[in-house]
């Protein structure tokens, strides 16, 4: 019989959306990177190379080096940041990219709206084991006093 406190495949990548949810708001760092490229070299070419180094060194400035937070975080930058290719940019055109993602909510900012939302209609659905336990105690009260 497996053991029910295995954290399965789901179970695995909801904790790493909350932890994502908790460590800051993504399109934050994805504004300050854009902040950065643009007051820095803005008519120079953006790489892919300056792309993934950015999200790993924003990532590390917020949760330090080497962390699974620092990890989780700079995953989901990179998933934000669209990728380069052999396509010709500049930096300023890129921020401008990165700023309508930015714009946009991020699907570990959707998942979480909707574990919230769920954790409320189940809250609401079914009442608390405190509020179960008093019921029984007063019922028991009751029932003794009409007896």
């Amino acid at each position: 019989m497996p053991d029910p406190t295995d954290l399965t495949q789901p179970d695995e990548a909801l904790r790493q959306t909350r932890a994502i949810e908790e460590a800051g708001d993504i399109r934050q760092l994805l504004t300050r990177i854009a902040d950065r490229l643009t007051e820095n070299l803005p008519d120079a070419p953006m790489r892919d190379v300056n792309r993934l180094s950015y999200a790993r060194q924003y990532a590390e400035a917020e949760h330090g080096y080497g962390t699974d937070m620092t990890r989780a975080v700079e995953r989901a930058l990179l998933r934000q940041m669209p990728r380069i290719d052999e396509r010709t940019i500049t930096r300023g055109e890129y921020a401008l990219l990165l700023r309508a993602r930015a714009g946009r909510t991020t699907r570990a900012e959707r998942v979480s709206a909707l574990q919230r939302e769920a954790a409320q209609e189940y809250t609401a659905a079914h009442p608390r084991e405190e509020r179960v336990r008093a019921a029984r105690v007063y019922a028991r009260i009751d029932g003794n006093a009409s007896a």
